[in-house]
């Protein structure tokens, strides 16, 4: 259903290779969702931590996930598509990479012609979508969804264990600090079970997964 509503939207758009995307962060201020301040301090915390900056003003400033998905479907002329109301093709699971499913929060739900929907929690960069275009060998056509529900849906879809999400995470994050691996800090409440750990614990594998397996126990992932 949501791909035949789609498809006019599809056929009319421009060639996803000839968009430009306004910056998130930018687009947040001039909307009065967030102040500059909290892009600052967001970014001091991500050179700390290999968190992505949308992540952490979620977590902590007053953006919502539903803010900013009204916002990025107004900015960009998106549509937002709630993923459990979604018939998935199961197919292009298989065509997409999971760990960078994982890291980019990109989940391809249908083809269309040339064009494979992608759900995504925000606006990739443009080699995330250059990869995506090679991965899929389609051109990716964005739509809008919510980080919490991408990232239960393709958990649930790969078959992520806990420990293989909090390996996942720790492998993107070292990457993001130039192979440095996040530096220890305070979790703020309210994380997930996986963000906690990983902002919790030092750099030894050992402690994580000894930590991962005493929440398991204790009932608190």
């Amino acid at each position: 259903m949501w791909a035949s509503v789609l498809l006019l939207s599809v056929r009319r758009s421009v060639k996803m290779r000839t968009l430009r995307y306004r910056d998130t962060c930018e687009i947040l201020v001039s909307e009065g969702l967030v102040a500059v301040a909290d892009i600052e301090s967001a970014r001091t915390q991500c050179e700390e931590t290999g968190e992505g900056i949308i992540e952490t003003l979620l977590r902590e400033s007053s953006l919502s996930e539903s803010d900013l998905a009204r916002c990025l479907c107004a900015q960009h002329q998106l549509p937002m598509i709630p993923i459990s109301r979604y018939q998935i093709a199961g197919d292009l699971l298989l065509s997409l990479d999971p760990v960078f499913s994982w890291e980019h929060g990109t989940l391809p739900l249908s083809r269309i012609g040339s064009t494979v929907l992608v759900a995504v929690p925000d606006i990739p960069p443009p080699d995330a979508i250059a990869i995506l275009r090679d991965q899929l060998e389609a051109e990716p056509f964005l739509t809008i969804s919510s980080f919490d529900e991408l990232q239960l849906e393709i958990s649930r879809r790969y078959e992520f264990t806990e420990e293989r999400k909090i390996e996942i995470d720790r492998e993107v994050r070292t990457k993001r600090r130039g192979g440095k691996p996040p530096e220890r800090i305070s979790a703020p409440t309210g994380l997930s079970s996986t963000s906690s750990l990983l902002e919790a614990l030092d750099d030894s594998w050992e402690d994580i997964f000894e930590e991962a397996e005493k929440n398991v126990r204790d009932g608190s992932a």
